[in-house]
């Protein structure tokens, strides 16, 4: 543990006392009903009327040409609240990141669990794109009730056109608790086709995406059958990037379920019963938040000293 502060506080000093050559920050705010909520074994059912709700913060700083750190703090309904640090260093076509990662307050009995997170990019500029990363804490075998170990992953390729980037990716998110009785797994796996269409000096871009998305939540008991709840939905996705001014740009995303089916019950097998009128009709997640670009604002690099 002790290592680990001491890397933080290696990394706050770099960021600090370095020349600020290149900072941007943002923010994103979601919430949304494409949920399994809060539900028990026996729940065969979505309302459709549950509304969690999840919150984003990211900084990136380009340190030089080689070097940028990047830190954020999100809170999210399968993975609660994380917070990560990412040093990536670039050359030619190649970016390497790595850094410290921490699940905090998500359990009484655990306030602070450490990990780490790891990404890599390959890329010919202008032609195609490899990107991996992990996110994941340290730690195997859980004992006491109240611990969790928390994981996510994404992997993405694609390829550029005149004026649009098409990728494909695949993203993962996991959190297994100690129970009293067992463990209890929430699970969010995604299957994407996205197309970012931009122009030059035209002052938006638009990010559509065709998904498969497939939520579980698993109770595993210390003895016994594992029960598992399944929503399966196929998306479809509208993100809006509009930038207001050189430094200033307003994010809007909107994520609709066109078609849900999944089995639930006490064995885990019953079809689940969608909401037939009413708001919950309609699920989905919805997101608007900000990207503010500080180095327009301040085009000399600033020193702090």
């Amino acid at each position: 543990m002790k290592r680990i502060f001491s890397f933080l506080l290696f990394a706050f000093f770099i960021f600090t006392t370095g020349n600020l050559l290149a900072i941007e920050v943002g923010a994103l705010f979601s919430m949304g009903n494409l949920t399994l909520g809060d539900r028990t074994e026996t729940t065969s059912t979505i309302s459709g009327t549950t509304f969690p709700w999840s919150i984003e913060v990211t900084g990136t700083e380009k340190l030089n040409d080689m070097f940028t750190l990047e830190a954020g703090f999100y809170r999210d309904p399968i993975l609660r609240n994380t917070a990560y640090t990412l040093f990536t260093y670039q050359i030619d076509f190649l970016h390497i990141g790595v850094g410290p990662f921490f699940g905090i307050f998500n359990s009484t009995g655990t306030i602070l669990k450490s990990g780490i997170v790891t990404s890599l990019r390959i890329e010919v500029p202008g032609i195609t794109f490899v990107e991996f990363r992990s996110d994941s804490t340290i730690g195997g075998r859980l004992v006491s009730p109240g611990e969790y170990l928390q994981s996510r992953s994404d992997v993405s390729a694609g390829f550029y056109l005149r004026n649009a980037i098409m990728s494909v990716n695949l993203r993962s998110k996991e959190f297994i608790e100690k129970t009293a009785t067992g463990e209890l797994i929430d699970k969010q796996v995604d299957y994407e086709f996205q197309t970012n269409i931009f122009q030059k000096n035209v002052p938006y871009r638009i990010l559509l995406t065709l998904g498969y998305r497939t939520l579980t939540k698993s109770w595993v008991p210390a003895s016994g059958t594992t029960t598992t709840h399944t929503l399966n939905s196929i998306l479809i996705g509208t993100k809006f990037d509009l930038a207001l001014s050189d430094n200033f740009s307003l994010i809007g995303d909107l994520e609709s379920s066109v078609y849900n089916f999944g089995t639930g019950g006490a064995a885990g097998t019953d079809p689940l019963t969608m909401p037939a009128s009413g708001i919950g009709i309609f699920l989905f997640n919805a997101r608007i938040g900000f990207s503010l670009n500080l180095d327009v604002i301040y085009p000399e690099p600033i020193v702090i000293k």
